[in-house]
């Protein structure tokens, strides 16, 4: 009876240190994301460029605006495209509505942009010139956990994270 208790007690243990884990994966996603976005928009005002971000359920990656459209960021390697954590889930919500996002991205940048389709290079997020970013909020979540981050943006480019409650 004791060894059954004591097996017990230790799966709880090391199911409650996974979810933890997983938590703070989901968490460093979250403020790496938010990260990302200020210094995108550093790097538009010093530019003078209009960017882009463009999300999937499991993904992001940066565009930048040219005189053909939208064309993948690819002259820092600090903006290429990013792959979530396996069972991590992204969704968006702008102007208080929820954005259905795609899937996945086509990770084949130079095909994307080789056919200059306007649906794959369609940013979900703006990053103007000012330096201002579309005002929006990003839920991180995974199964593993419940734990959720939230990144939230006001239309002055201010970003948070936040843990809502449940």
């Amino acid at each position: 009876m004791v060894v059954v208790i004591i097996g017990i007690v230790l799966t709880f243990s090391v199911l409650s240190l996974g979810g933890d884990r997983r938590g703070e994966e989901l968490g460093r996603e979250a403020r790496q994301f938010t990260e990302l976005l200020r210094l995108a928009a550093e790097q538009t005002v010093m530019r003078g460029e209009e960017w882009g971000v463009q999300i999937s359920t499991d993904s992001y990656r940066f565009l930048v605006y040219t005189d053909k459209g939208w064309a993948v960021q690819e002259d820092d390697d600090l903006f290429r495209t990013r792959t979530l954590t396996e069972g991590t889930q992204l969704d968006v919500e702008l102007e208080g509505r929820e954005v259905v996002l795609g899937a996945n991205l086509d990770t084949d940048s130079e095909d994307a942009a080789d056919k200059n389709d306007a649906d794959k290079l369609k940013p979900t997020l703006f990053i103007l010139s000012s330096g201002e970013i579309s005002p929006f909020v990003a839920r991180f979540a995974a199964k593993e956990t419940e734990q959720r981050f939230e990144v939230k943006a006001d239309a002055r480019g201010d970003l948070t994270v936040e843990t809502p409650e449940h």
